[in-house]
């Protein structure tokens, strides 16, 4: 079930912002997306934006980071990544139902 509310992620770092679709009978897992999140023990870069999967659509494994000093550059960053990847339709935590 593709869902807007709380996901979890494999590693524990807190998810912000984040887009889920499902994997589409294309050799992905069940659940694929981004999401930006914020690693508490990070000083230097504590914003980081991920390519995310998973079984059950509850808790993400990460992967292929962008590490960022501000919340605006992560911020950019998700938003160039809605670009680069297939319009699956979807739903963001922010009530957007379109992958982007």
């Amino acid at each position: 079930m593709i869902t807007d509310t709380m996901i979890q992620l494999g590693n524990g770092a807190t998810p912000l912002v984040w887009h889920v679709s499902r994997g589409v009978d294309d050799g992905l897992r069940t659940f694929v997306g981004r999401v930006l999140a914020h690693l508490s023990h990070n000083t230097m870069h504590p914003y980081v934006v991920w390519s995310m999967s998973s079984d059950d659509g509850e808790v993400f494994d990460c992967e292929g980071g962008d590490y960022c000093a501000t919340i605006g550059e992560a911020e950019t960053i998700f938003a160039r990544r809605a670009q680069t990847v297939p319009r699956r339709d979807g739903v963001t935590n922010q009530g957007e139902t379109y992958n982007g």
